[in-house]
């Protein structure tokens, strides 16, 4: 039998979350489609709430689809809807048609995001069982630097090819890498890995009673609503309070890319020092105080210290959340409750604009994000005494 390194799966988890990470970069393709066809941000925005929505919802209900295929299949259909998507926007745009948009964008690439994200997650971490938490870091950092790359490629292409083409390219383009990185999937034969493949899944009616997986969505949902909603108003912010031009917020844009990343290696690296616990009150804590010294700070380099340290939190829940959800549920059986947790990310992808509508004035939203996390790091506190004891 062919020995496998684990490093070549954990690089081929990498390429496909490296892929879907460019929707990240959805805000740069803002621009020049308004500039082409006239849509405005509000309607454009939409576009990346349906994707993140069809993310979640697919990670949620195609488990046992995806465990009966195996991983190479699932990794190539999230190539293949991804890409489909990308190149079916470019058509939607040279159509003008944002319905068309608003489905080969928001629904079908949102479904490769699905089999793309969850995926390759929960192979790697089988791999590298003594280190779960910094395998799942290591994947889903790909996803944050993904972001990155696609922001610094997207404007260039536009220039070159054209909005509708540069879609096309880069759905090609991702396409032939998440393919590559499909193909190199596979389960540890020597490991318990194996037999749960052949295990049954824990049924949604027995998640459903269990009070551990709705403290665990809870938890995702909150700090990624506060997250995602920084996240969207990040250089308006910026610019109004500590007056940033248009070069700085370029950089500021890039950076929060890059903490996003950072945070994701670095939190759940130290979740396996000190514990998942540890690491989920410290996102709430450092995330509550952060948001309260912004909603009083106008020095430019405190103001984006503070922001860098929120966005690493905010990724460092979404590479915590798989070890977690292995230490509790176990490896044979945490495709299932991750899936579902999942569609906390969904929801916060509509909650936190949302909110951020509502609000309004920035100040008011500091304050407001600062005692949503003040609460719950409050809670994580009480449920881990009274609801994970067994």
């Amino acid at each position: 039998m062919i020995q496998i390194n684990k490093w070549i799966i954990a690089i081929a988890g990498m390429l496909l979350q490296l892929s879907i990470g460019s929707i990240y970069a959805y805000s740069v393709w803002i621009n020049p489609i308004h500039t082409l066809n006239g849509w405005d941000s509000n309607q454009l925005k939409l576009s990346f709430s349906l994707a993140i929505c069809f993310l979640g919802l697919t990670a949620a209900f195609m488990q046992q689809f995806t465990r009966r295929i195996g991983p190479k299949n699932a990794g190539l259909l999230a190539a293949l809807f991804f890409g489909l998507g990308l190149a079916g926007s470019g058509f939607a745009i040279a159509e003008k048609s944002l319905f068309l948009f608003y489905i080969f964008y928001g629904v079908i690439s949102g479904i490769g995001l699905g089999f793309g994200y969850i995926t390759p997650v929960s192979i790697v971490v089988k791999w590298f069982p003594e280190k779960p938490g910094f395998a799942g870091g290591l994947v889903i950092m790909s996803f944050a630097l993904g972001s990155i790359i696609a922001s610094a490629a997207i404007l260039p292409l536009v220039h070159l090819f054209g909005v509708s083409c540069a879609f096309y390219v880069l759905g090609a383009f991702y396409f032939l890498l998440m393919t590559m990185g499909s193909l190199c999937l596979s389960v540890p034969a020597s490991s318990d890995a194996v037999k749960s493949i052949k295990q049954t899944s824990i049924p949604l009616k027995d998640l459903l009673k269990d009070n551990r997986f709705y403290s665990l969505w809870l938890m995702l949902f909150l700090n990624s609503t506060c997250g995602i909603a920084l996240i969207s108003i990040a250089v308006p912010m910026a610019k109004e309070i500590i007056h940033i031009d248009d070069r700085q917020a370029v950089q500021f844009v890039a950076l929060i890319g890059f903490f996003n990343g950072f945070g994701r290696l670095f939190w759940s690296s130290m979740s396996d020092k000190i514990g998942r616990w540890n690491v989920f009150f410290l996102f709430f804590a450092l995330g509550a105080v952060c948001f309260i010294i912004l909603s009083q700070v106008t020095a430019v380099l405190v103001f984006q210290i503070l922001v860098f340290i929120i966005i690493s939190t905010y990724g460092g829940a979404f590479a915590t959340m798989p070890a977690f959800v292995k230490d509790i549920y176990g490896a044979d059986k945490m495709s299932t409750p991750f899936g579902f947790i999942l569609i906390a990310w969904s929801a916060a992808a509509f909650a936190g604009p949302f909110l951020i509508s509502f609000l309004k004035d920035y100040t008011l939203i500091f304050y407001f994000f600062g005692g949503i996390l003040a609460a719950t790091s409050v809670f994580c506190v009480l449920i881990k005494s009274k609801v994970f004891r067994r």
